[in-house]
C-alpha cells in the first residue's frame, strides 16, 4: 500500500494528478492509446502532433506525460499503441518536445517496469522502449543543435547498458528524419525556430525552480529580450551561408553531369539522386524569398538568377538519368559560378528579418502554471 501511494505521489509531482478534466490533447491521445484499437492510427498520431506544434506552451509536456502513463499501462497493446504515439511525436514535433523525453522523471517512467536485472527474454514493450532510446541516443542526442540539453537520455543508455541490458540495432531509414536536413530556411524561419526552442527551455527551466535553473532562466531571458547582445544570432548571415550552400551543390551537380558520359548509370539513392533532391527543395524556399521580400530590386534578380540555374541543372539531371542524354545538351547548363554570387550586402538587406527580436511581447506567453 505504501508503495502504491508512494507512485501516486510520484506521478502527481509528474503532473497527472489533480487535473480538472481531461484536455482535447489528453482526450485524442486517449483515443489513440485505447485498448479497442488493434493497430495504430496514423491519421489520429499525425493529429496530436500537429495539436501539440500548434499549441505550444505547455502541450509537449502534457502529451509526454499522458504518453508515459500509457506506456506503462499493463494491457500491453495498450503499451505498444502509446510507443507508437511518442515515436510519432519525437519525429514531428522537434526539440521543444525532445526537451521533455530527455527529463529525468520521464525517462525514469519509461523505465519503471524494467526489472532491477535484465530479463532472459524482453517483452516486447521493453524491447520497444530500448529501441526507441538507442534511436534517440544515436541521432538527436548526437547531431540536434540543442544536444546539450539531452543529456539524461545519454545518461539512461549508460545505466541500462551498465545493468544489462542490450540495445536493439535500429534501422538506418528509421532514424534518419530524426537528423538536421539540408532543407533551406530563411532568416524568419530561422529567428521563429530558435526562439520556439528558447521559449520551450525556459519554461522547463521556471518548472523546475532550482537556484542553477532560475539562474540560467534569468539569462536565458536577457537573450530573449535582447539585453545580451554576446549571445543574439545573427540570422542574415546564417541564411546567406545556406543560400551559399545551395550554390555549391549545384555545382557540384553541374560538374558532375559535365563528366557524365554516354553508358555511365544513374542508380537510386546515388549522389546525383541526392543533390538534385536538395536542389528541388530548395527552389521553392528561394522562389518564396523572392516574394516576400522585395525591397532589394538587386539581391532578389541575383536569387532569381540562382533558381533559374537551379532549375536548369535539375531539368538535365532528370533528362540524363532517364537516358536522354542529347535531349539534356539542349537545356544550357547551370551557371552558379562566381559571376552569380550573391551581392553581400544585397543578401543582407534581402534577408534581414523584419521582426524585431526581443519586444517584451515575444515573452508574454513563457508564463504558465504547472501541475
Amino acid at each position: 500500500m505504501e508503495a502504491a501511494s508512494a507512485r501516486m505521489a510520484a506521478r502527481d509531482r509528474f503532473g497527472v494528478m489533480g487535473d480538472p478534466g481531461p484536455s482535447q490533447l489528453q482526450r485524442y491521445i486517449q483515443q489513440a492509446c485505447s485498448p479497442e484499437n488493434f493497430e495504430p492510427n496514423l491519421a489520429l498520431n499525425l493529429e496530436i502532433s500537429d495539436l501539440i506544434n500548434s499549441k505550444k506552451g505547455n502541450a509537449p509536456r502534457e502529451a509526454a506525460v499522458a504518453i508515459v502513463n500509457y506506456i506503462n499501462h499493463r494491457n500491453p497493446n495498450v503499451s505498444l499503441l502509446a510507443l507508437n504515439l511518442l515515436d510519432i511525436c519525437v519525429k514531428n514535433c522537434g526539440y521543444p518536445f525532445h526537451l521533455q523525453i530527455s527529463t529525468k522523471e520521464f525517462l525514469n517512467e519509461l523505465v519503471r517496469r524494467f526489472p532491477e536485472r535484465p530479463p532472459i527474454r524482453a517483452t516486447r514493450v521493453q524491447q520497444k522502449i530500448l529501441e526507441a532510446i538507442e534511436e534517440w541516443r544515436g541521432t538527436i542526442c548526437l547531431t540536434s543543435r540543442y544536444k546539450e540539453d539531452l543529456g539524461f537520455i545519454r545518461d539512461m543508455h549508460r545505466l541500462l547498458s551498465y545493468k544489462g541490458y542490450v540495445f536493439p540495432e535500429v534501422r538506418r531509414e528509421d532514424a534518419a528524419v530524426l537528423n538536421p536536413s539540408d532543407n533551406l530556411k530563411s532568416a524568419d524561419e530561422m529567428e521563429e525556430e530558435e526562439k520556439a526552442a528558447q521559449s520551450a527551455k525556459l519554461q522547463e527551466l521556471i518548472r523546475r525552480g532550482g537556484p542553477e535553473d532560475l539562474q540560467e532562466a534569468n539569462r536565458l531571458m536577457k537573450i530573449m529580450a535582447g539585453y545580451d547582445t554576446r549571445q543574439k544570432t545573427d540570422y542574415r548571415a546564417k541564411a546567406a551561408e545556406e543560400v551559399g550552400k545551395v550554390q555549391q551543390k549545384a555545382r557540384l551537380l553541374e560538374e558532375r553531369l559535365a563528366e557524365f558520359k554516354p553508358g555511365d548509370k544513374m542508380t537510386e539513392g546515388d549522389v546525383y539522386e541526392e543533390l538534385a533532391s536538395a536542389l528541388q527543395s530548395a527552389h521553392p524556399k528561394i522562389q518564396r524569398m523572392c516574394e516576400e521580400e522585395s525591397d532589394d530590386h538587386e539581391a532578389v534578380a541575383k536569387l532569381l538568377e540562382i533558381n533559374d540555374s537551379i532549375h536548369r541543372t535539375v531539368e538535365r539531371y532528370k533528362l540524363m538519368k532517364k537516358g536522354e542524354v542529347d535531349a539534356a545538351a539542349k537545356i544550357a547548363a547551370g551557371t552558379l559560378g562566381t559571376s552569380t554570387g550573391l551581392i553581400p550586402m544585397a543578401m543582407e538587406t534581402l534577408l534581414q528579418s523584419r521582426r524585431p527580436l526581443g519586444k517584451l511581447e515575444d515573452l508574454k506567453m513563457i508564463y504558465w502554471a504547472y501541475p
